[in-house]
C-alpha cells in the first residue's frame, strides 16, 4: 500500500429510511471539487451506514428506498477525477435494518438483552460477527471491492458488547470450546477470537480483489500491557491505524488523542488521527468546531507524527457545508505547505511509560496512563506509552505508574534494562504481589503493608527544591522499608486519624500529626521509589506539587531533556527525527472549560521570542522554521557530541515547527 496521505475526510452518512429526499440534491462535481479546493487528498466514502442503508445499487444488501442514483459510484468517479482518493466505509456490528429483519443474529449482554439496549432505547442495536451475519458484511464487501475502485476500506464498529456476547452461536462455540460462558475471562477471551476471525475473514475478501487496498478496523484501539489481548495480533489484519478522538466530545475529550498517539508510535505501523468539524461530536448539524481547535488537533497529529483526518457528515441531499470545507481548507492548506518535513518523521524516545492494564475490555481504568500522559506533556518529556514487548534500550528511563501488574517476564526485562544503564521510576503499587514487590532489589526496599488512613503528607528532603512544607497527599501510599544503602528522599506525616462520619476535625482532610518512620520516596541507584499513586493523583486532583515532585525525580534520573521550550505549562513541544535532521513541533492553544463538559479552545494566542533548547547530539549546518525558511541564530552549549541548540523562534502563533539539518 502506498503511504497514507496527510489531509483526509472521513465523511459520514448515516441517514435514516424515513428521509424522503436522499441524495436529491447531489452534484459530484461540485462535491469533488469543494474537497478539492478543501486541499483534501482522500475521503472515505460510504457503502453502508449503521442505518443499515447502502447507496449503490447493491445486490446483497439493503439500497435505501429514497435513494435514485449510484451514489457511492458518483462520488468515487468524481474524486478520482480530481486526484482524490476514496476509501469506502461499511459498518459492521451497528446495523438497524438487518436487526429488525434477523433479531436472532443480534448479540446478547450479559444483562439478557438483545442488541445489548433495553426496549426503547434511541441507539443502535449491536449485530454478532460470530452469526451468520458476517456473511451478508463479507458479501457486500466482496461486492464493492469487485464492482468498485475503492482505494481502501474502513469497516466500523469492529466490537463486542462488555464482557462478551451471548447468543446462540456465541454460546455454542465457547461450549465447543470447553470455556464456560459464565465465567468473564472466557467470555472476553472468546469475543476476542471472535474479532479476530471476523476480521481475517473481511481482509482476505478485499485483498481477494484489491491487494494494495488500505484497510482499517475501527473500535480496534486498546492500549495493554501484555501483547496478546492488546493490538500487536490484530495488526496484520490491516494496513495502518486511525486514533478516532474527537476533543469535543466527552467521551474522549483533550487527553485521549496524546494518550493513544503515543502508544501507537510504538507499533511500527502508519496512522492517522481523527477530529471532526462539528461543535460537539458526530451528527452534530449546524454545528462547526472553533478554527482554533480545528488547527490546534490538526497540528497535534502532525507534532506526534500522525496523518490528518478531519470527520463530517454530509447531508441527507447530499450538499457539503461549504462555510465548514472553507474553514478545513485554510487548516489543509498549511499541512500541505508542511508535509515536507513531516513525511517519514518519528518521534524521539525519552521516557517510556509502562501500560497499566490488558486489552481484553474497551472499559479499563487508564486513569495512571492519563496523570503520567497530562505530567509528561506539560514537563515536556517526550515519552511513548509501552507494552511488555516493546524495546527499552532507546529509553533514557521507563516509568511504572501506579498499578503495573509486573510479570516474571517483565521483570526480566526491567532487571537487564537497569543493569545496562536504565533507570526506573516506580510509584505505589505498581510490582506489587502478595509476598511483596517483585523488583524489591533494585528498589532497595521492602513492603510492609498499608496504612490505616488515605490522606497523608509529604516532608521532602530539600534536594528535591519542592516548597519547603508538609505537602498534601490525597492517595493513600504504600509502607515500604529503606534497605541499607538506599536514601530516603521524603517521609510520611501522618494525619492524627482517619476522617469518618463520627470521627472528623474541621472541614476537610484531618490536619498533619508528626512525622512517621514510613519513607514516601526512595532511591537507589538509578531506581527511585514513590510510594503513593501519585500520577492517579495528578489525574483526578491536579495538584502542581505532584507534577513537581515527579519532575525532580526524573531530573535526578534522567537529567538530559531532549528538547526544551519556555512555553507555559498548557504549550507543548515535541521532538521527531526525519532521516538524520531533528523537527520541533511547538504548540501554544489555551483551552478553557466553560462548560460542564467541553474544554473551549477559541483564541490563538502568540507568544515572541521563545526560546527553545534541543539536545541534537551534534552541530547543525542549518537551523530554520518551517515552512517559512526563514534561519534562526543559534548558541551551542554543553560539549558538541552533546549538542544543545539553542535558537529564539520570534513568534509562535499556535503552532510553529523548527527544523535543524544535521
Amino acid at each position: 500500500m502506498a503511504e497514507l496521505p496527510f489531509r483526509q475526510v472521513h465523511l459520514d452518512f448515516h441517514t435514516s429510511p424515513l428521509i424522503p429526499d436522499v441524495a436529491s440534491d447531489f452534484n459530484a462535481t461540485e462535491f469533488a471539487t469543494t474537497l478539492k479546493g478543501a486541499h483534501v487528498n482522500s475521503v472515505t466514502v460510504f457503502a453502508r451506514c449503521h442505518h443499515g442503508m447502502c447507496y449503490y445499487p447493491s445486490k446483497v444488501a439493503k439500497v435505501h428506498p429514497a435513494l435514485r442514483r449510484d451514489l457511492l459510484g458518483e462520488m468515487i468517479g468524481a474524486c478520482h477525477a480530481q486526484g482524490i482518493r476514496t476509501p469506502v466505509y461499511i459498518t459492521v456490528v451497528w446495523d438497524e435494518h438487518v436487526a429488525h429483519e434477523h433479531p436472532e443474529w443480534l448479540q446478547v449482554s450479559a444483562n439478557g438483552y438483545a442488541g445489548t439496549h433495553p426496549p426503547f432505547t434511541a441507539a443502535w442495536k449491536w449485530l454478532c460477527p460470530n452469526s451468520p451475519y458476517l456473511d451478508y458484511v463479507a458479501a457486500q464487501a466482496e461486492e464493492v471491492a469487485r464492482d468498485y475502485d475503492a482505494d481502501g476500506f474502513f469497516f466500523d464498529i469492529m466490537m463486542m458488547t462488555e464482557p462478551g456476547c451471548l447468543c446462540r452461536y456465541c454460546l455454542d462455540g465457547m461450549l465447543a470450546k470447553g470455556l464456560d460462558p459464565r465465567n468473564e475471562t472466557d467470555l472476553r477471551q472468546y469475543s476476542l477470537e471472535v474479532a479476530k476471525r471476523a476480521m481475517a475473514r473481511l481482509t482476505e475478501v478485499v485483498r481477494r480483489y484489491k491487494p494494495e487496498a488500505s484497510i482499517f478496523y475501527n473500535s480496534r484501539l486498546r492500549p495493554a500491557l501484555d501483547a496478546d489481548s492488546g493490538l500487536r495480533d490484530e495488526l496484520q489484519y490491516g494496513s495502518h491505524l486511525e486514533i478516532e478522538s474527537l476533543p469535543s466530545d466527552p467521551h474522549w475529550g483533550y487527553l485521549h488523542y496524546p494518550l493513544l498517539a503515543r502508544y501507537v508510535q510504538t507499533l511500527g505501523t502508519d496512522f492517522l488521527g481523527m477530529t471532526a468539524r462539528f461543535h460537539k461530536s458526530w451528527a452534530d448539524f449546524g454545528g462547526l468546531k472553533n478554527e482554533a481547535a480545528l488547527e490546534y488537533e490538526t497540528f497535534s497529529m502532525l507534532a506526534s507524527g500522525g496523518k490528518c483526518s478531519i470527520g463530517d457528515q454530509l447531508h441527507p441531499r447530499g450538499v457539503l457545508e461549504q462555510v465548514a470545507y472553507e474553514r478545513i481548507g485554510r487548516i489543509y492548506a498549511e499541512v500541505e505547505a508542511l508535509e515536507p518535513w513531516c513525511r517519514g518523521a518519528i518521534p524521539v524516545k525519552e521516557v517510556g511509560v509502562l501500560l497499566t492494564v490488558d486489552g481484553l475490555s474497551r472499559r479499563r481504568d487508564l486513569t495512571a496512563e492519563e496523570g503520567a500522559t497530562r505530567m509528561l506533556l506539560e514537563s515536556q518529556r517526550q515519552f511513548q506509552l509501552i507494552d511488555e514487548l516493546t524495546g527499552l534500550a532507546e529509553f533514557q528511563l521507563v516509568i511504572l505508574p501506579d498499578c503495573v501488574p509486573v510479570s516474571d517476564k517483565v521483570a526480566a526485562r526491567l532487571r537487564e534494562y537497569v543493569t545496562g544503564g536504565g533507570s526506573l521510576l516506580i510509584s505505589g503499587a505498581s510490582g506489587l504481589r502478595e509476598e511483596g514487590f517483585v523488583l524489591e532489589e533494585l528498589m532497595g526496599l521492602s513492603y510492609a503493608g498499608r496504612p490505616g488512613y488515605t490522606t497523608h503528607y509529604l516532608q521532602p528532603d530539600p534536594s528535591l527544591g519542592l516548597p519547603d512544607m508538609l505537602h498534601v497527599m490525597y492517595e493513600q501510599p504504600l509502607l515500604v522499608r529503606p534497605a541499607a544503602g538506599a536514601q530516603v528522599l521524603a517521609r510520611i506525616t501522618e494525619p492524627y486519624f482517619e476522617r469518618t462520619w463520627d470521627h472528623f476535625s474541621s472541614h476537610f482532610q484531618t490536619a498533619p500529626d508528626r512525622a512517621s518512620e514510613w519513607p514516601a520516596i526512595v532511591q537507589r541507584g538509578r531506581v527511585i521509589y514513590l510510594a503513593a499513586p501519585i500520577f492517579s493523583a495528578y489525574r483526578r486532583h491536579g495538584n502542581l506539587v505532584y507534577r513537581q515532585t515527579v519532575e525532580a525525580c526524573l531530573d535526578r534520573l534522567a537529567p538530559g531533556q531532549a528538547v526544551r521550550a519556555a512555553l507555559p505549562s498548557s504549550g507543548q513541544v515535541t521532538l521527531l527525527r526525519q532521516g538524520d535532521n531533528l523537527v520541533a513541533h511547538l504548540l501554544y492553544y489555551p483551552a478553557e472549560r466553560r462548560t460542564p463538559e467541553i474544554d473551549i479552545i477559541e483564541d490563538v494566542v502568540s507568544l515572541y521570542d521563545v526560546r527553545l533548547w534541543v539536545r541534537a547530539g551534534g552541530i547543525p549546518k542549518h537551523v530554520y522554521l518551517a515552512p517559512q525558511g526563514r534561519p534562526l541564530n543559534r548558541s551551542i552549549t554543553g560539549e558538541h557530541n552533546a549538542g544543545i541548540i539553542s535558537v529564539v523562534v520570534p513568534e509562535l502563533r499556535g503552532h510553529q515547527m523548527v527544523v535543524l539539518e544535521m
